[in-house]
């Protein structure tokens, strides 16, 4: 479960997030929608603990596994050895780094320097450490970001299937049609505020540009 209760956060006396509150509950998937400025970076951080709310709370189910939007692992490391590293750092056991690499599709590329690996070969790593080890919570950042549309398929499967072993998954996106084939409600953030929790549906554009003005 992830939920975000009333959570405010300013920076400079401008407020970045006023009143967000929304819930992820086990099994489900929401998705975080908002232009840029909307509040939307600021809330994962604070989702993440990275920051923490001037007022209101957040309550995660644990282990969290998160997807950054921009993943920055060492050009160096084998994938595998990349992987058994962020397993050491969240202090888990490193037995379930082959489901995640068989999870993200990347069972063929575990030996190779991540230095070598294409911009969707490194966002399908960024897949397999925020999968290993079965997280109850996962955080996910642009998660199809630089995925051919063969990739892009895999990764929703892979999305629903985390939430139907009972995974609560939020994912942040600018792309409205992945927020309608993933998600089964959207959060929509418009000037820091929420402004609609609801069902996507084939209309999801239109409310969308009327929400966000």
């Amino acid at each position: 479960m992830i939920r975000v209760d009333g959570v405010a956060r300013s920076f400079g006396g401008h407020p970045a997030v006023d009143d967000v509150s929304f819930a992820v509950g086990d099994g489900e998937v929401v998705g975080l929608l908002g232009p840029n400025g909307a509040g939307k970076t600021t809330t994962i951080r604070i989702v993440l603990g990275l920051l923490p709310p001037e007022r209101g709370a957040v309550e995660v189910t644990r282990p969290l596994g998160y997807l950054p939007e921009h993943l920055q692992p060492h050009d160096g490391m084998t994938v595998r050895g990349y992987l058994r590293f962020m397993c050491r750092l969240r202090r888990i056991p490193a037995g379930g780094i082959d489901g995640a690499l068989r999870d993200a599709g990347i069972e063929d590329l575990a030996r190779r320097p991540i230095g070598r690996l294409s911009k969707g070969q490194r966002q399908r790593v960024g897949l397999a450490q925020a999968v290993v080890g079965d997280p109850r919570s996962l955080v996910l950042d642009e998660p199809t970001a630089s995925l051919d549309p063969k990739q892009v398929v895999e990764v929703r499967r892979l999305v629903r299937q985390r939430a139907a072993a009972g995974a609560a998954v939020l994912v942040s996106t600018h792309l409205l049609a992945e927020a309608a084939a993933m998600c089964d409600r959207v959060v929509v953030l418009s000037a820091g505020r929420v402004v609609a929790v609801e069902a996507p549906g084939p209309d999801l554009e239109q409310r969308f540009l009327h929400l966000t003005g």
